[in-house]
Order: structure tokens, then C-alpha cells, then sequence
């Protein structure tokens, strides 16, 4: 029988006057906060990976940042990368944007498959040791959803920072910037803020946050643009572009500052005319229960932020055939939404699970189908 698990020690308080303020640090001035977290979004395609990678290879050098502005000084730099090959790929490219190669530390899968071999939360503790050893000022994780652990829900705020807790401590103990890239969801419509993949805690979290978007529909021009920056002022947006020279690896060139926003930009990105509500709605329930159950309060304030009406989410989840399932927490009822197939949490005792009866029901339902409307007399 294993020993039981200490106590979590009690939180610290102490007065404000005990506290010695100081400056914001930078990595990129006004921009990227040393000992933060800050996230990228942006549609796959579009160069967020690049980009990226473009600020690990100027860290490493020393050289300035694409709006001109002073790097730190040459530094080590670590990027991880879920989706693309560190030989054929992110190494060729790291070279093309002049990196210092011996200053950035890759995932070593030289014999093992393209799938990460970093889980977060469980070896936060084994990052930590690395940023420690490499006195690393910029962590990049590329794209974030692939580095969580199977155990964490995406969908869940709670769930989220939970996650990254380990993250937050590490960034701010060693002065480490830690970028987060994450993909758009595919709801396609509200505030540029909402669009970030999985729970807006996630971007709540992080300390500023940044979209990369084309500058059009279908333009080769990208644009770097300002989601929130709760340290510093409004930063302008930055347009850049992706060359590919014959015979070598694709090139980025920055282009200068643009006067377009972040929600500008993706409203010039969305079709016309757009998807009806209730199709967007669906989407909605099928993303954000991807990851599992969740309780009604979590999926309606989801709703709110994304703009859907309720009318709207209990029409898309009628179509869907969503469940609701009350079950025992701590005591309380609470209600779950449940996609067809799915079951209760892992976290709800087996005791407090309703029986699920839809194994039996569904053949009597194809039996004896419920009559239509029209069918009344």
C-alpha cells in the first residue's frame, strides 16, 4: 500500500509595501515579456511555424527583431515541434534564416517516429531541467494541442491551467519567454480573442497574444497582428512574406508595419455568404466535446464568448443527438453534454453514473420510429 500523499502546503500572504516593484522585462520590446507566456494563433499554412522559428534564429545571433527593435543579446533558444522533421525541415530552414545552430535545442527523434516525445503536464519537470542546463530565454512549443498529455481537456479552462501551471512557475523562475502556437478553431466567426483552439483560458493564461493571417483573401502577404497585450502598450501590426528560391529551402522577408487589426483581418478571411447559425453552432458542440463531457455551465459560458445564442446551441444539439446526463458532484446534481458514444468522466465515480440505458433504447427506437408530426390525425 503506497504512503499517502502530503498535504499541499498553505499559501503565503504578505503585504503590498513588503513587495519591491520592478519593470516589465522584455525579450521583444513591448511584445514578448521575459518570464511570460504568450500565444501565436493562426490558420495551418500560413508560416506561424516559420515565424517562429525566425525569432529563435535572431535570439541565437543576436540580431535585431523584425521591427527593428534591440534583441537582448545572442541567446539559447529551445523549439519544439510536434509536426514537422528537425532533418528535413525545421534544420534546412534554421540555416536559410541564418540561426545559430549550436544555440537552438530541437527535439532529438533521430529514431523514434514524428510524434512528440514530450507530454505536458507530466514532463514539465524534465523541460524545467533543460531551460536550467541551456539558459534558454525562448521556449517555443509548436503547436501546444500536441504536446498535451491524453488526461488533459482542452475544452475545460480549468483543465487548461492546470496543464500549463507547471509552465507559468518555470517561465517565471529562469526569465523564459515561453510561446505557445495553437491552430484557429473552426467556428469562423467572433472576436479575433475567441478564435485561439481549445478554452479561452488558455489565451487568458498567456500575457499577450498574437494572430498570423493573410493580409487578404488569398494574398502571399501575411500579417503579424496584436490579440492583447496586457503589459504593454498596442503594438502595430507586421506584415511579411514566404519566398521559396529555386533549388532551396523557403525564405521569410519581413515587410513593415500595416494599419489593419487582428479582427479586421480574419473578417476579411471569412465567406459570403457565411455559415448559417445553427451550422456554426454544431460546430461549436463538436469541438468543444471533442475532448469530452462537459458541464452545461461550461458549454454555455463557451457559448457566450463565441456569440452563439442559446436557442441556437440547444437546436444544434438536438440535430446532434447531444445527451444530457445529470450526475453527483461532491454532492450536487450537475448536467453533462454528451456526444453520441460518449461516456460520463473518468472523474465521476462509477456510483454517482447513471445507467446508461441507450444500448437498449436505440434498437427499439429504429423498431418502432416515433411518429411524424404529419402523421397526427
Amino acid at each position: 500500500m503506497s504512503a499517502p500523499r502530503p498535504p499541499d502546503p498553505p499559501p503565503r500572504f504578505c503585504f503590498a509595501s513588503e513587495i519591491t516593484p520592478h519593470p516589465v522585462a522584455w525579450l521583444w520590446p513591448g511584445r514578448l515579456a521575459l518570464g511570460k507566456l504568450a500565444v501565436l494563433d493562426g490558420d495551418p499554412g500560413l508560416g506561424k511555424s516559420f515565424l517562429a522559428l525566425d525569432l529563435c534564429a535572431r535570439l541565437s545571433t543576436g540580431r535585431p527583431w523584425p521591427d527593428g527593435t534591440p534583441s537582448p543579446g545572442a541567446a539559447a533558444c529551445i523549439f519544439l515541434n510536434g509536426e514537422d522533421g528537425e532533418e528535413d525541415t525545421i534544420g534546412p530552414r534554421l540555416r536559410a534564416l541564418d540561426g545559430d545552430a549550436s544555440r537552438v535545442v530541437l527535439l532529438d527523434r533521430r529514431d523514434s517516429d514524428l510524434a512528440p516525445s514530450l507530454s505536458l503536464p507530466a514532463d514539465a519537470d524534465a523541460l524545467e531541467a533543460l531551460v536550467a542546463r541551456t539558459q534558454a530565454r525562448l521556449l517555443v512549443i509548436d503547436p501546444v494541442m500536441a504536446f498535451f498529455g491524453p488526461g488533459v481537456n482542452t475544452a475545460s479552462e480549468q483543465g487548461i491551467r492546470r496543464a500549463l501551471a507547471p509552465l507559468v512557475a518555470l517561465a517565471r523562475r529562469y526569465g523564459c519567454t515561453i510561446l505557445l502556437v495553437r491552430h484557429l478553431n473552426k467556428v469562423g466567426r467572433g472576436r479575433a480573442l475567441y478564435r485561439g483552439l481549445g478554452s479561452i483560458g488558455l489565451t487568458s493564461l498567456c500575457r499577450s497574444a498574437w494572430l498570423v493571417a493573410e493580409e487578404s483573401k488569398g494574398s502571399r502577404r501575411r500579417v503579424l497582428a496584436q490579440l492583447k497585450n496586457n503589459l504593454g502598450p498596442p503594438q502595430p501590426s507586421l506584415a511579411f512574406e514566404l519566398t521559396h528560391p529555386e533549388g532551396g529551402p523557403p525564405a521569410l522577408q519581413w515587410l513593415g508595419p500595416v494599419a489593419v487589426s487582428a479582427d479586421d483581418l480574419l473578417a476579411r478571411q471569412r465567406p459570403d455568404p457565411g455559415p448559417q447559425p445553427r451550422e456554426v453552432a454544431m460546430a461549436f458542440l463538436e469541438e468543444v466535446l471533442a475532448g469530452g463531457p462537459l458541464p452545461v455551465q461550461e458549454i454555455s459560458k463557451r457559448a457566450d464568448e463565441e456569440g452563439l445564442a442559446s436557442r441556437t446551441v440547444r437546436r444544434a444539439k438536438d440535430t446532434l443527438e447531444v445527451r444530457t446526463v445529470p450526475v453527483k458532484v461532491e454532492g450536487r446534481r450537475v448536467y453533462y453534454w454528451l456526444l453520441p458514444g460518449q461516456q460520463t468522466p473518468p472523474s465521476v465515480p462509477p456510483e454517482d453514473a447513471p445507467i446508461d440505458l441507450e444500448e437498449w433504447l436505440a434498437p427499439l427506437r429504429e423498431q418502432w420510429p416515433a411518429p411524424s408530426p404529419l402523421e397526427d390525425p
